[in-house]
């Protein structure tokens, strides 16, 4: 790491211990919603368990059981949605409607583990563990129709679009294991050929029926997930990563903070693309800190670049004028967030996002009845002072979904995932979209970061079986998700309210993490 890299005078932290054990009382007085974190899949279920679960409450309350989650979840669940009452198509509040449900196809008739979004014009790109999927917005944005399926597997599968390239994060060596004409058939900056490897593929879809990888970049401890920060004819990339899996070159000794790589390439030409900086955004001061999970960028014309950086136990505030050499205004430590997976601003620059994915998703869990739960919850923090971040609120999502097959029992979360913040036309009115796997999807609004309000929510059931909402972004007047485990593909949505005369919708393209003021159309 670079070690010249621009410390933070001091770090945040609040007076209370880091993720005190709870007493029996005190467990008991937990919201019972709490009481659910049974195995899960997907997501992070590699992150490295003695950091990424820290003994705490929510271990305590594991050793309750699954069994005791299923049923607390039957007599909990809010709404519609209770036992037996499957045939309903969706528990949603008034103002939100679900339009379509499209499968997602990947080889032969299998169907994909999604992951994250990405759009441009009418396409809209959808990762995968499998591979990638491209889909067109049909009916006015009212549906999606997918197009093709890039055959090229690997886990994360983060994905962002730029022109005629589509950018793929990979974060496991072994699943990055098919070779053809289209897959891996490049070498990398460092080898001979990128099978086996992990990093940044690089995939022209000029011919979006027949997609092919033009290049590869091997970063260290791979790529959990990336960010584009376009600066007209050059692109820069930041990719979060850390050890999730303990190998000679990427361990907790050798990365205890993690990597944080940043790639520069022409923007016309992504295949020339190479490692600039491995600038520290951690500093080892920062105890617990695994190491950054997910940057949120805010770019904007005649005012400084910021960015929000989520490092799994820790979160950075980053000045990013430059963008090879972030300078870190602050990092703050949250003794109530377990996982600071995904950091973000306001399109004004005035509040930082920080949403804690309980028990790294895999533990499962996190669901509750009250928005006033600390678990697995988004956090605002007022940056107005980018050196002092100010906790306002937070907000966590007030249901509890049913779960009655041993399927959606094994994939029982409710944490917040994948999101994204509106450019609200009303500037002082702040919006957010978000995930959260078992739990739907629910459109937060946060204007008051101190007193955050639920402003709709969708609990989608499909032949009765809840989702697993990996991503929900809200892009020119709909909401788009990807789901992950149950494998239901992805589904388009309509909340009133959000459409262009209250939202100003993005002229060319949307990488949710990436905010660039300047794209967004009158």
């Amino acid at each position: 790491m670079n070690s010249a890299m621009h410390r933070p005078s001091y770090i945040v932290r609040a007076s209370k211990t880091r993720r005190p054990i709870l007493t029996l009382l005190g467990v008991l007085a937990l919201p019972i919603g709490l009481l659910a974190p049974g195995p899960a899949l997907g997501h992070d279920e590699d992150v490295p368990p003695a950091k990424a679960v820290p003994l705490g409450a929510e271990q305590t309350i594991a050793a309750v059981g699954s069994q005791l989650a299923f049923k607390l979840s039957l007599l909990l669940a809010s709404g519609p949605a209770v036992a037996g009452d499957h045939g309903n198509d969706a528990s949603h509040s008034a103002n939100a409607h679900k339009l379509d449900r499209e499968p997602f196809q990947a080889s032969g008739d299998s169907h994909a583990k999604g992951s994250d979004l990405a759009f441009q014009g009418r396409l809209v790109v959808a990762g995968a563990y499998e591979g990638v999927g491209f889909f067109r917005r049909v009916n006015g944005g009212n549906g999606l129709e997918q197009v093709s399926f890039y055959d090229c597997p690997g886990a994360q599968a983060d994905v962002s679009i730029s022109g005629d390239y589509v950018f793929v994060s990979i974060d496991s060596p072994g699943s990055n294991n098919k070779e053809t004409r289209i897959c891996n058939n490049t070498r990398t900056n460092l080898s001979d050929s990128s099978l086996g490897k992990e990093g940044i593929r690089i995939v022209d879809i000029s011919d979006i029926r027949n997609p092919r990888q033009v290049g590869f970049v091997e970063t260290e401890c791979g790529s959990h997930t990336h960010t584009l920060i376009p600066k007209g004819d050059t692109t820069f990339m930041y990719v979060d990563s850390y050890p999730i899996q303990q190998s000679v070159s990427c361990n907790d000794v050798t990365h205890p903070e993690g990597e944080f790589s940043v790639l520069r390439f022409p923007t016309a030409d992504p295949t020339r693309a190479r490692i600039v900086s491995t600038p520290d955004v951690i500093p080892p001061t920062a105890t617990d800190a695994v190491g950054c999970h997910d940057t949120g960028v805010l770019i904007r014309p005649a005012k400084r670049d910021l960015a929000v950086a989520a490092c799994l136990g820790a979160f950075a505030v980053l000045n990013i004028e430059r963008p090879a050499n972030p300078k870190v205004l602050s990092v703050t430590q949250n003794p109530f967030m377990e996982l600071d997976h995904s950091g973000g601003l306001t399109w004004d620059g005035k509040v930082a996002i920080i949403s804690d994915e309980h028990a790294g998703a895999a533990g499962g869990g996190g669901c509750s009845p009250s928005s006033d739960s600390q678990v697995g919850a988004m956090w605002y923090y007022d940056i107005s002072r980018p050196r002092h971040p100010e906790l306002k609120g937070h907000f966590s999502l007030p249901r509890v979904p049913v779960a009655d097959t041993p399927e959606e029992l094994e994939r029982f979360r409710c944490t917040t995932h994948n999101w994204n913040v509106l450019p609200t036309r009303d500037r002082s009115r702040y919006l957010a979209v978000s995930a959260y796997y078992s739990g739907g999807l629910a459109a937060v609004d946060f204007s008051d970061p101190a007193n955050p309000k639920e402003y709709a929510h969708v609990l989608p059931l499909v032949k009765g079986i809840n989702p697993d909402m990996w991503s929900a972004y809200w892009y020119n007047g709909r909401v788009h998700s990807n789901e992950h485990a149950s494998q239901l593909g992805l589904s388009t949505f309509e909340i009133d309210g959000l459409g262009s005369g209250n939202v100003r919708f993005f002229a060319d393209r949307l990488n949710p993490q990436t905010q660039v003021v300047a794209g967004l159309a009158r």
